[in-house]
């Protein structure tokens, strides 16, 4: 490490593997990169933890013998290290370790992200909440009381008062803490002092703590690494090798993996539309077809599907509206032979513009088709209204509709046909 001008802050090889077990017990991201100046560092998680080498999920592939540079972010500081490539997906295990920035924002420094919180309340009577509230994110947990950052501190009932040592809350919940339920407890202001960023931290006795939720306070505790790299988490366990307890099978190197390379699946073509099978049509009903004029009264983003594939079916004069105005200019300018009408058209009730076209003479004696949502009592009471001849559910896709408009407009394809 020395030769490549880093001053390692740590060659304890105990706390060094305490923190390789860490990383890899709760699944937290690492960085693999070729030097410092890598502009894309590969993200992976480590896998195994063995006696002299480990192993990650994902690794991009490498030269044997090679020398990368691996961080990761702990104690809410960035920690780099270097690393020899043993085989795909095998590392040697670092030797030391070097110090990175620590994160201006304070964070609970045995979980990464900050979603833990602190609530407490100064007393209850009965039900009834009174005194002062607190509102915090957990930064430091012991099992004799934990230290917060303060985001609120609010008054319930009586005049507003700052934080002080010796104020104690009858009711306290620390939330939201790693693979571990609610804890409920009292607890004593021991210290308020002025923390990073004009923030406040206060450090609380906690009491009245049940069994159950010791147990978790020391689950939580036994996972973190030593005390070495933090403010806090006195007395906590170390990690050992399973090869270094009595007793123990002679510990088997890690077998090379086959290259895992991430890259994002090709994202599958759009599926084709169907195609509607008109060979069963005679030359007089393809003529009738063409020369019918459809008005679509609908502004619902699936209406151009549905349109398109009217014309595509042979009803090439297929025309949409998705306002009163278009709808009015269209019917002034076309005679129609159907009109297709959704229950909502643009914010108005597809039976009211009807109406209203109808009452300015238009439309009178086109055919109607209600298209609908769900075929349910709004829908039906809508098609009355309209005197329509058939209420179609948009689900149901084209192919329920073509029987219903050939039923409707190629009723006189009997006469003349050859």
């Amino acid at each position: 490490m020395s030769e490549q001008g880093h001053k390692p802050e740590l060659r304890d090889a105990r706390t060094i593997r305490a923190y390789l077990d860490e990383l890899a017990l709760t699944k937290s991201p690492v960085q693999i990169t070729l030097g410092h100046a890598d502009p894309a560092p590969f993200e992976t998680t480590l896998e195994n933890i063995a006696a002299t080498t480990l192993s990650v999920t994902t690794t991009p592939p490498l030269e044997l013998g090679q020398t990368v540079h691996l961080s990761f972010l702990l104690d809410n500081r960035w920690f780099t290290t270097f690393m020899k490539v043993e085989a795909t997906g095998v590392f040697s295990l670092p030797t030391c370790v070097s110090p990175g920035e620590r994160r201006a924002h304070p964070r609970a420094s045995f979980n990464r992200n900050e979603t833990d919180e602190v609530f407490a309340v100064e007393r209850i009577s009965g039900t009834i909440p009174g005194g002062r509230t607190v509102l915090g994110k957990v930064q430091d947990l012991g099992m004799e009381g934990i230290r917060i950052v303060l985001d609120e501190v609010a008054a319930l009932s009586g005049p507003d008062r700052p934080l002080r040592r010796g104020d104690t809350f009858t009711f306290i919940s620390v939330s939201n803490l790693p693979h571990t339920p609610t804890i409920c407890c009292s607890g004593t202001v021991a210290h308020v002092t002025p923390g990073p960023l004009e923030t406040l931290t206060a450090g609380i006795h906690l009491a009245g703590i049940g069994p159950g939720d010791l147990r978790n306070i020391e689950r939580i505790l036994t996972r973190r690494v030593p005390a070495t790299f933090g403010q806090a988490f006195p007395g906590r366990k170390l990690k050992t090798d399973v090869a270094d307890r009595p007793g123990a099978p002679t510990a088997t190197k890690v077998k090379a993996k086959a290259p895992e390379v991430v890259e994002r699946p090709p994202e599958p073509p759009p599926p084709e539309p169907p195609k509607i099978d008109r060979k069963h049509l005679t030359p007089v009903m393809r003529l009738r077809k063409l020369g019918r004029k459809i008005l679509f009264l609908s502004s619902d983003p699936q209406t151009p599907a549905l349109a398109g594939a009217l014309r595509e079916d042979g009803f090439k004069h297929t025309f949409v509206a998705g306002t009163p105005a278009e709808a009015e200019a269209l019917a002034r300018q076309h005679r129609f032979d159907l009109v297709l009408v959704d229950l909502k058209v643009g914010g108005y009730w597809g039976q009211g513009l009807v109406a209203a076209l109808r009452g300015r003479g238009l439309l009178v004696t086109a055919p109607v088709i209600l298209v609908a949502e769900f075929r349910n009592e709004l829908a039906r009471d809508a098609a009355q209204a309209l005197g329509a001849l058939h209420i179609h559910e948009r689900r149901q896709g084209y192919d329920e509709l073509a029987p219903i408009l050939n039923g409707i407009m190629l009723v006189e394809h009997t006469a003349g046909q050859p």
